[in-house]
């Protein structure tokens, strides 16, 4: 009876939940004008969600008792989410709801089976563990969820920066702009700092700090540029400790003294002339610590490809940073950003643990009281990545430093009273800590592709090695919201980035193809404390398919296994196996996306200079450590996979039925299949219930990008250090008023110590030298994207 009643009120719920995303994406308001969602409007929709209950249950051939309390129960849901969603219109409200109350529908059906089925306890500790699973999924999609509802229902903005395009009125504070090289080519240095010097901005330095670049070629002539300039300055580190981190802490040393604020810009951005002008003001208000605007692209309509990525990269600014920046949740993206200098040097500078150390700063920033605001506008353009492999390789990047940064301060994300040390909100916390968790949607991913795969093989083969059965009508649940969810994804895109369908489709074909390569990131990132470095050589000639291969095997090989797995179950011609085999198929999709964007991004015709740097720019993915990681991953998959698989029971449940009609029909058509197979087939054997076998297909309800960061986040997330205790902020109006002389430029020694000592630090100073031996031997992480 509770099993009927549960699958019943997730039919209920699903079919509401496809009407109301419906309405969430096609109805527009206009934002600013008149109230959210009040009590008077809640209680209306809360009413006609529960009419619509009734309605529906009745048709399910629900019992009048149990569509009211169905329907008490969805009207409740939205009605207790009011005060939640007071900024909301109605429909984001009743969308918001209706995600929530079907996903814990659906994890109470499949609880209460696990509960009452004779599993014996392999099958009971495999059958728990997979609905844990499916919970951990489920809070990451609804962390997607919330974003997407609150950028698209959002009547009332209360930090919308310069989105309005207007100048904010105030002091001009002395900026020092920071510009961190390693390697580039000095051409394209020196046109971003010719873009610097035309700055309509009077009280500004910048400081140009290469970071061991072995070839003089390469930083001499920025050097030379740079001497011939009144407000430029270079430094060069050589053998310097901590990497990226290490050379922004030198360069912060350095700084002119009348500094108030730090600005990061990355060696290859083309700033607009009013970058300052328009932020700087913003700290007017003391208790801002950091502004961040969005990172934006250049020669992004070469081709197709490019078009579609430049749409992925959108996600994160127009939708994650958007709707954390109301909760005071916004990240700092490494690049087009301002910092307080007293803030910064309050938390103790730029942490070198970190390969994101943007991201971690600004997490530290925030738990010490300051507030961060994110800027609409745009105010530079950089390089994107010119191969699919360096794409592959930033984003190993950020995911990797999203979890170290998880699994650093972890606990100061949970959810506690707020400490003279700890100042994060509940929502603030909310906000990095899914943003973290995030990060590993792409590692449930394809454990559920594993899953998938013995479904497709049990419907193939008739045997039962699957934890569960799930009848027709649940799997209908179960493919409908997996649709839903790419609908969901493709038509923010549109909404939030102006994208067409083609290109939108192009953005999430980009996020599936990347899954493999966040997923080892992810895994990676747990077992091991250091970073994991790819290697980028150098390649001669032009690159072509057959690199292309090389850098996507892995993907292509799990592509092709998938696809030849669903290609057998599709071939029984049976409504279950149609719909497990069209689900894998999904999966060995995104797969084989990996290697015909990888060709997509080598046949792109790029400028002369931008084609160089694409030759150079090939990612070699033969480093031991990750391949060492991505075969532990692959490997600890299989035997969780075998286990949950093999320790199951072959025999499942079978659904009670919904309806008397819906029943005669399900007896009818499985009559009529079991008659045809006998007639082919006489000696296969007909015993068992004609369901599908299947585990996660409704585990993820939203298709999500891929490092997004997050969260980026994610996303975002550590372990088991404690940050540096801030101290009172400095006042920035006691600087000395006098300029130092100019210091020329200089190649500046590194400090003298081993590779294992640890440096102190003084509350209010940024350290002298680095805190422990960097992480990463290569190129130090740019943050978002680079």
């Amino acid at each position: 009876m509770i099993a009927e009643q549960l699958a019943t009120a997730l039919l209920v719920a699903t079919g509401l939940l496809v009407s109301a995303s419906f309405a969430l994406f096609t109805v527009r308001s206009g934002r600013r004008r008149g109230a959210g969602t009040g009590w008077m409007r809640g209680a209306a929709a809360a009413t006609v969600v529960a009419l619509a209950t009734l309605a529906l249950a009745a048709v399910s051939g629900a019992e009048p008792g149990s569509a009211t309390g169905l329907a008490v129960v969805l009207g409740g849901s939205v009605l207790a989410w009011t005060p939640v969603a007071r900024h909301w219109a109605v429909r984001g409200l009743v969308a918001w709801a209706l995600s929530i109350d079907t996903a814990v529908l659906y994890l109470a059906y499949v609880a209460h089976w696990t509960a009452t089925a004779d599993l014996g306890p392999l099958g009971t500790l495999a059958s728990v563990a997979l609905v844990l699973l499916e919970a951990f999924v489920l809070l990451i999609g609804a962390g997607y969820v919330w974003e997407m509802v609150d950028v698209l229902a959002r009547r009332t903005w209360s930090t919308s920066g310069l989105g309005d395009g207007t100048a904010t009125p105030g002091r001009r504070p002395f900026v020092s702009i920071h510009v961190p090289t390693h390697n580039e080519p000095p051409d394209l240095v020196i046109g971003t700092l010719e873009a610097l010097a035309t700055l309509d901005y009077d009280d500004y330095e910048v400081l140009v700090v290469d970071n061991n670049t072995g070839d003089p070629a390469l930083w001499r002539p920025v050097q030379a540029w740079c001497d011939g300039q009144a407000r430029f300055r270079f430094l060069h580190l050589a053998d310097w400790p901590g990497y990226k981190s290490g050379a922004l802490n030198e360069s912060l040393r350095v700084t002119d003294p009348r500094a108030e604020l730090v600005g990061i810009v990355d060696a290859d951005y083309i700033v607009e002339p009013d970058f300052l002008a328009r932020c700087a003001p913003l700290f007017t208000d003391p208790d801002v610590a950091f502004v961040q605007t969005p990172q934006d692209y250049r020669d992004w309509d070469v081709s197709a490809y490019f078009r579609r990525l430049y749409r992925s990269y959108s996600y994160f600014f127009d939708v994650s940073q958007r709707s954390r920046a109301e909760r005071n949740g916004a990240i700092f993206g490494g690049t087009m950003g301002l910092i307080r200098k007293a803030a910064l040097e309050a938390v103790g500078g730029w942490d070198e643990w970190c390969i994101t150390e943007d991201a971690e700063l600004s997490l530290r920033l925030l738990r010490a009281g300051g507030r961060g605001v994110h800027v609409d506008s745009s105010f530079g353009r950089g390089i994107m990545p010119l191969t699919f492999e360096a794409l592959k390789r930033q984003r190993f990047r950020w995911c990797f430093g999203g979890v170290q940064i998880l699994r650093m301060h972890l606990r100061s994300l949970l959810p506690g009273r707020r400490t003279p040390e700890n100042q994060l909100t509940l929502a603030q916390r909310w906000a990095y800590l899914v943003g973290g968790l995030q990060w590993f949607g792409d590692l449930a991913s394809v454990m559920f592709t594993g899953f998938l795969a013995l479904g497709a093989l049990d419907v193939v083969l008739g045997h039962g090695v699957v934890v569960r059965r799930l009848s027709g009508l649940l799997l209908a649940c179960a493919v409908v919201l997996v649709v839903l969810g790419a609908l969901r994804s493709l038509a923010l895109l549109r909404r939030t980035s102006g994208a067409g369908w083609r290109e939108s489709v192009g953005a999430l074909g980009i996020w599936l193809a990347l899954g493999r390569t966040v997923a080892m990131a992810s895994w990676r990132a747990l077992v091991a404390r250091e970073g994991v470095f790819l290697r980028t050589p150098k390649v001669r000639g032009e690159i072509g398919w057959r690199d292309a291969v090389r850098g996507n095997r892995v993907e292509l090989l799990l592509g092709a296994a998938c696809a030849a797995i669903a290609a057998l179950a599709l071939a029984q011609g049976s409504v279950a196996a149609v719909a497990v085999g069209a689900l894998l198929l999904l999966h060995s999709l995104g797969y084989l996306a990996a290697p015909l964007n990888s060709v997509a991004a080598i046949s792109s015709d790029l400028p002369d200079e931008l084609r160089r740097r694409r030759r150079e720019a090939l990612v070699s993915w033969s480093s031991r450590s990750a391949r060492r990681s991505g075969f532990v991953m692959v490997a600890t998959a299989a035997v969780l996979t075998a286990f949950v698989g093999f320790a199951a029971p072959v025999q499942g449940p079978e659904l009670p039925s919904v309806s008397d009609e819906m029943a005669d029909f399900v007896e009818q058509h499985s009559e009529r299949e079991v008659a045809d197979r006998e007639q082919h087939d006489p000696g296969r054997s007909t015993d068992g219930p004609a369901s599908v076998a299947t585990t996660a297909v409704v585990v993820e309800p939203s298709i999500t990008p891929a490092g997004v960061p997050a969260t980026d986040v994610p996303t975002v997330g550590e372990s088991s250090r404690s940050a540096p205790q801030p101290s009172p902020t400095a006042d920035p109006t006691s600087a000395p008023t006098s300029a130092p002389t100019r210091a020329p430029s200089a190649t500046v020694a590194p400090p003298r110590r081993t590779p294992t000592q640890k440096a102190t630090r003084t509350p209010g100073k940024p350290a002298d030298r680095p805190s422990k031996a960097p992480t990463d031997p290569g190129q130090p992480g740019q943050g978002r994207p680079s």
